[in-house]
This record gives structure tokens, sequence and C-alpha cells, in this order.
């Protein structure tokens, strides 16, 4: 092998200047304050912000006492419910429930067997009245007197007085003793019968006697004969039966919980901004108790249960914020200048919105935030962030609904407008969308509440101001945060995108051929970006700077070598170490340099974790002429992040596309498209795009977008199904 002409650092010893102040920084990551720094800030926003919605919550307060003269009139801030009002009524409701009433089957069985014993003690005296030897039809021979029918019946009343505790009539009892046999047995039959039917029913005193003279008159309506019995019938049943219904304690006495417990859960409500007191009313103990409850009465303490409450729901919202941050934004965690930004940005319109929540309430900025973080952290998470900031400030505004439909609207339309800002001039159209998404949204909630027309104006003019002058102090506080925190803006990237910038320059000085390759992979990765509804300055000013790590030693990438290639003299293992490094070279040297988060991800993420195809192939070629077994593929992959955003992805694709269609020496277009596929086929084959969220469809257009791109750098036009002959020619 022959002697390598140029030193080598090595992978142990001698790591450089970057890399031992990177160990530096890392070690005091790791120890002392700092370690804490991350933790630390959440904990301090996080009480911050309790405190700031404590304070914006609670409504102005009066110095009273019951049996004091009000001097104001006061309304409600929000509803509440009125428990004196609701327990009285709840008790009332109670009061109307009647006495629950069950069926006793003891007492219709002694009604039953009243009336048996009553027909067998009355045709047992006609028996012997009559001296009959049965009970058939057959009339005796023998024929009382009136005087000893009379006798009968005094004596037939007494019996039956004294075994059945009940006395008919006189009259009744002569009238069944001076019926026929055939008449008597017709009678005793209906009487029984309506009797049975009668006590199968549940009566009361009130319906047991239409019950009787109901049943009684449906039996006798059939009745050919002896219809004169009906009253008879009537009025002997009216005796001998009793209601057999009896007063249920427990079932009354949950009648009446129900009844009081149904009004409970309805309440009664006094809705937000009722007159509760007027001027010059005495407060009273029920006054002064919703007062108390409103939070209306200076105590000069802390409500304890409200403020829990407050801490409680804003933990949820902290939790909520950092698993999504985990997931979608991980370098965000910890203490550094973009977890600074975003918990800044939240903290001024949280900030604002204690002092304006209470009066105008549609007025918190939350529309600043989503502004802000759309033009630094992206689209997704402005909304996230946006939607738990309405959330935490809904406190603030007494739960409005009107300010929840408006700010959800309006920053929505914030982080829309804003995510694609690449001229100054766009910012009025900015201001102007939410200002007019404000206004409609706003007199959309007054017109079906039915508001008044001063509410309607309060509440229009609010929204639309709250929404201009959000906008505006975001745009005017841009400049500062990417000064004190190098935050990424729009502005920002085209400020980095000139190409007077000390790292370009640097690049197209000591890495000429990285500088071209990267100015080709912003063209491919912008126009990709383009048809894919991707951020194309992000995929632009990243491109630009993916490569910078190759400044550390340029000559060991193809690109820049004139003729003599270092890695002839290494083995396929030592120039895989070098190759791979350069994306972590290159987020080192960016973070130094103070590149945005976004760039500084697309340096580190547009190798991902793929597998170095030349380097592999010449080792397992090595391998085989020696009798080695395969070598393993992990020694000669990158071990960087795959790409987490369509951004990096776009990049990736764009960068090992340049490299493939350059290296392969391609003249047309037919070509290019063979060597894009396989360079596709590839990246797919290894996993690359899996976080990135491209679907199959984005990567269709991305391949139709480079070709569009290489029409123009072989100066072909692209060959459309549709397009005739004569047009493919010119």
């Amino acid at each position: 092998m022959k002697e390598n002409p140029l030193p080598l650092r090595d992978k142990k010893t001698d790591s450089g200047p970057l890399e031992e102040k990177q160990s530096a920084h890392s070690l005091k990551d790791k120890t002392g304050l700092f370690k804490w720094s991350g933790p630390l800030l959440l904990i301090l926003s996080f009480a911050l912000m309790t405190l700031l919605v404590y304070i914006g919550s609670r409504p102005k307060t009066y110095n009273l006492h019951v049996s004091d003269a009000s001097p104001y009139d006061i309304e409600a801030p929000r509803s509440i419910v009125n428990y004196a009002e609701t327990h009285r009524r709840a008790t009332e409701a109670a009061a109307l429930v009647p006495n629950k009433m069950t069926q006793s089957q003891e007492v219709s069985d002694r009604s039953l067997g009243r009336t048996r014993s009553f027909l067998e003690i009355v045709s047992a005296s006609r028996k012997q009245l009559y001296r009959l030897q049965n009970d058939g039809p057959d009339e005796g021979d023998y024929r009382p007197s009136n005087s000893e029918v009379t006798a009968a019946a005094t004596g037939l009343l007494a019996e039956i007085s004294e075994k059945l505790e009940k006395e008919p009539d006189l009259q009744l009892i002569l009238d069944i003793l001076q019926m026929s046999n055939e008449r008597f047995a017709v009678f005793s039959n209906n009487v029984r019968s309506s009797a049975d039917v009668i006590m199968r029913q549940s009566l009361d005193e009130l319906s047991i006697g239409d019950s009787i003279r109901e049943e009684v008159e449906t039996i006798y309506k059939n009745e050919s004969f002896y219809r004169n019995d009906k009253n008879l019938a009537i009025q002997l049943l009216g005796v001998l039966l009793e209601p057999n219904v009896i007063f249920n304690q427990v079932a009354t006495e949950n009648a009446r919980q129900d009844a009081f417990n149904n009004v409970q859960q309805n309440p009664i409500m006094i809705n937000r901004g009722t007159r509760i007191v007027s001027e010059g009313d005495i407060i009273t103990d029920e006054t002064y108790a919703l007062l108390m409850g409103l939070n209306l009465i200076d105590a000069k303490s802390i409500d304890y249960q409200i403020l829990g409450g407050q801490a409680l729901l804003l933990l949820i919202l902290y939790s909520l914020a950092i698993i999504y941050l985990r997931f979608a934004q991980p370098q965000l965690l910890g203490f550094n200048r973009e977890m600074l930004t975003l918990v800044i940005s939240l903290l001024i319109p949280m900030a604002f919105s204690a002092y304006l929540g209470q009066s105008m309430q549609l007025s918190p900025p939350v529309y600043f935030s989503s502004v802000l973080i759309s033009a630094y952290f992206g689209f997704e998470t402005s909304l996230v962030m946006s939607a738990l900031l309405i959330v935490a400030v809904m406190p603030m505004v007494n739960f409005n609904p009107a300010f929840l439909l408006v700010a959800i609207l309006g920053c929505a339309v914030a982080a829309l407008f804003t995510q694609n800002i690449t001229r100054q001039d766009n910012f009025a159209k900015l201001i102007l969308a939410i200002s007019c998404v404000n206004f409609m949204s706003s007199a959309a909630y007054s017109f079906m509440q039915r508001t008044t027309a001063a509410s309607f104006g309060v509440a229009v003019a609010s929204s639309v101001l709250s929404g201009a002058s959000s906008v505006i102090a975001a745009i005017g506080l841009m400049p500062l945060f990417e000064m004190i925190f190098n935050t990424v803006s729009p502005l920002r990237l085209i400020e980095l995108s000139q190409p007077g910038q000390p790292l370009m320059r640097r690049l197209f000085v000591e890495a000429p051929g990285t500088s071209q390759h990267s100015m080709m992979v912003a063209n491919l990765a912008d126009t990709a970006a383009e048809a894919v509804g991707a951020n194309a300055m992000i995929c632009r000013v990243g491109a630009y700077y993916h490569d910078i790590g190759k400044l550390e030693n340029p000559l060991m990438f193809t690109e820049n070598q004139q003729g003599y290639n270092p890695h002839d003299y290494l083995t396929p293992e030592e120039s895989t170490r070098i190759i791979t490094r350069h994306p972590e070279d290159s987020y080192k040297l960016g973070k130094r340099l103070n590149l945005p988060m976004p760039v500084l991800r697309i340096a580190l993420e547009h190798h991902g974790s793929t597998v170095l195809q030349y380097f592999y192939h010449k080792a397992k070629a090595e391998a085989e002429r020696e009798g080695r077994p395969d070598p393993n593929p992990d020694l000669y992959r990158y071990h960087t992040p795959l790409p987490s955003s369509r951004e990096s992805a776009i990049v990736m694709l764009a960068d090992s596309t340049e490299a493939a269609v350059k290296s392969s020496g391609c003249t047309n277009l037919k070509e290019a498209e063979e060597v894009m596929r396989n360079v596709l086929k590839i990246k797919n084959e290894q996993n690359q795009f899996k976080n990135s969220g491209l679907s199959y469809a984005d990567v269709e257009k991305i391949m139709q977008a480079f070709l569009q791109v290489y029409a123009g750098h072989f100066h072909e036009r692209i060959k459309y199904p549709d397009a005739d002959s004569s047009r493919d020619n010119q």
C-alpha cells in the first residue's frame, strides 16, 4: 500500500479544537447548575404563568358585609349556581310529591274472604228461614211471614256485625233475604265475580267506589233478568270491600328524595352579566353567599381552591406541550435559545391577557404567539401551542365561548399565513387576514347570540384591534428575537441565503466543489419543496449550509479533489469514518456560528442512517479476495438521525441525486431519471423517510421537480405524453 501523504486526525487522540470545545461544553452540560437549567426554566415559567392566570382571573372585589347598603351595581362576572334558590325549589318539589301507596294482598284477601263469609251466612239463614233442603233454584214449601223475615234479618245483621266487623243496612239484608232462590244464586255469583275483579286492582279510598260501580254495571249489562239487583250489589260490595293500598313510607321518602335531587341536578343558574345587586340594595345572607361564591368580596386572602384548579389546568397543558415537543420538536427541550424563544413568546400574551382579559374578553393577544411560533418553529407547532395557550387564557376571560371561537380561528389564520412568508410586503396581508377573520368570527358569534348593538361593537372592535396589534408587535419584535435568541424567521433565512455570508464565502474559497454542489442541491430542493408545499426557503438555506462540515477536511471529498484521491491510501473503514463525520461536523460548526435550528437539523439529518455504498462494496471486494466473510454493513453507515421533517428529507434526496447524477456522467433526462429512481429505491429500502412525513405521491412530485431542474441543466425540455412532436423539437 502506498504511503499516505496526508496526516489524518486520530479518532481517539487528535480531536481538534472544535471537538475539545464541544467536549468541554458537553461536560458542562452534565454537571452543576447547567444540568438543571432546562427543568428550572420549565418550573419558573410554570410558576409565572400560574401567577398570571390567577391575577388575571380575579374579578373586581367589593368591601361589603351582611346588612350593608350596597353603593354599587354588581353584575355576575361569570355564571354561578344560586344554591339558596335551588335548595328552596328542591324542598318545594319534594313537598309536592304525594304519598306513595302499594297494593296489599292481605287486605285484598280479607275483603274477598269477608264477601264469601257474608254470602255463606246469608245462604245459611235463608235455608233456615225457608226450610230449604238444598241450595238449588227450587223454592221451599214454607213461606215465612213478614215478622219472621224481619226477625231473621235483625239476627242476621247482628251475626254479620259480630263476625265480619261490618254493619250493612238492615233494608239491604231484608231485600237479600226476600230474594227467590234463583235470584239469590245469580246475585251471589255476580257479587263474587265482581269482588274478585275489583280486588285485583290497586284501590284507595277515592277510587274503590268508582271501581265497584263500573264493575257491577259491566256484569249486569249482560244480565237478562234481575237487573234491578245492580244497586243492591253495589251497596253490598261498598260495605264488604275496603281499599287494598297502604301507605309505603320508604317509597314515599325515595320519591321525595328523587324530586329533591332532580332539582338539585338542574340547579337555578345566575348567568354571566346578570345584575345580582343594585345600588342601595341591602346585602342579605343569601346575596353575600352569592358574592362570596363569585369571589367579589374583598377577603384579602388567596383562594387556594381556585389557585389549585388553575395550577392543575396549567400542569395538564404543560404536560401536553412537553409530550408534543418530545416527539415533534425534541431539540427544543432543555435550556437553549429556542426554548427561551418559545417560552417568552407564550409569556408575553399571557401577561397582557392578565391585564386585559376581565375588561375586554376578546382582546387577549394570543395571535402574537401564533405568528412568532409559526415563523420560528413551523405551522404544526404553532397550532398546538396556540391551542394550549388559548385554554390557559380561558380563566382570564371567564371562560367566554366567544373568545374561544375567535381565538382559534384567528390563531389558525395567523399560523397559516406566517409559515410561508418570504417577503416583507406579505406582512400586510397577514395583518389584513387576521383582522378580517376576527371581524367575521366575532360578528358571527354576536349574530347567533342576538347580542345588543353596543355589545356587538365592543366585541368586533376588541377582536380586530387585538389581532392587528398582536401581529404588528410580533413582526416588530422578530429582529430582537433573532438578535438575542438566534431564532430563524423568514427575514433571517433571506439574510442567510445571500452569497456574501462569511460561511458561504469560506465554502466557495476553501471547498469550491462543495460550494457548487450545495448550489445545485439548493436549486433542486427549492423546486421540490414548492412542488409538495414544504418550506422552500428552509430547504434552500439548509442546502446551502448542509455540507459546511466538509470544511474540516475538504480534500477528503471527491468534488474538491483535483486528480489526487487520499482514499486510495486508506482502508474502507478509515474512509468511512472520515466521510461519515461531516454531518456532525456541519452541525457543530453551524451551531458555533449560530445558524438557526431548522438549518442545523437539515445539516445533521441529510444522510440519515444510509450506508456508504462505495466503501461498503470496496470492503466486500477486499474480504472476498482475502477469503474473509462479508463485513457488517453497520460499520459503513452514517449514525445520524433520520430526516424528521419534509424539508430534511427533500434535501437528502436532492443531495444524493445531485451527487449520483454528477458521478454517473448523465447527459440526458432519461439517464438522469434512471439514476434518481435508483437513489430513491436505495433510500426507501433503508427506511430513511419513515419519520419525514413524505408520502409516495410527494416523492413522485419531488422526482418530477428534479427533472424540471435537470431539463434546464441539460438544455432539454421534458417530454409530456400529450405534447406533439413539433413542440418536443423546439
